[in-house]
């Protein structure tokens, strides 16, 4: 195998462990509830789907938060949440994946596509694995869970369209030039 690959491929997992590292640590120093929890722990998971496409962005996200759950629970630990988390990082990679360098405007099209995707997601499948873990406030249904958790899923996503930009342009640009 040629050193030049061996290296490239050490590198991607010692970025991508670094990364599902800074996940955990983001995600754990903002103090949450089971059901209200509004971090910026994606932005990890977006420089990974950048620089290595979906699967990495993908495994980042449900790596960090498998050792999250188990590590630093929050409440019992609950695999379907971990699936939409893998679902959010897999459209960060799909969307976002090799593009390392974008037009503003394409930018913010896509931010506005990945934040309706994780609006969506956290809408309606987080809520759904959080109520069949916790069940709906006192003894409603799913659809009641879903309308309390509007406000919480707005602001994650408001917060994907307004962070990936900056994210993009200060770190993903600066860190892609040392990859080429």
């Amino acid at each position: 195998m040629d050193k030049n690959v061996t290296n490239r491929q050490t590198y991607k997992l010692v970025f991508v462990a670094l990364m599902i590292a800074l996940t955990l640590i983001v995600n754990r120093v903002f103090p949450s509830t089971p059901v209200y929890h509004l971090t910026v722990d994606f932005i990890p998971v977006y420089i990974v789907a950048v620089l290595f496409g979906p699967f990495w962005s993908a495994l980042t996200y449900a790596v960090a938060d498998t050792i999250g759950g188990i590590l630093f629970p929050v409440g019992p630990y609950n695999p379907g949440i971990t699936l939409t988390l893998l679902m959010i990082g897999l459209i960060l990679g799909l969307i976002f994946g090799g593009r390392r360098s974008m037009a503003p405007s394409t930018l913010w099209i896509r931010s506005f596509a990945a934040a309706a995707a994780t609006l969506v997601i956290k809408l309606f499948g987080t809520t759904y694995f959080l109520y069949l873990t916790y069940g709906g406030p006192d003894g409603m249904g799913y659809f009641a869970y879903v309308i309390s958790r509007i406000p919480n899923c707005v602001v994650f996503a408001a917060l994907v369209l307004i962070l990936i930009p900056p994210v993009q342009k200060i770190i993903v640009e600066r860190v892609a030039s040392h990859l080429q």
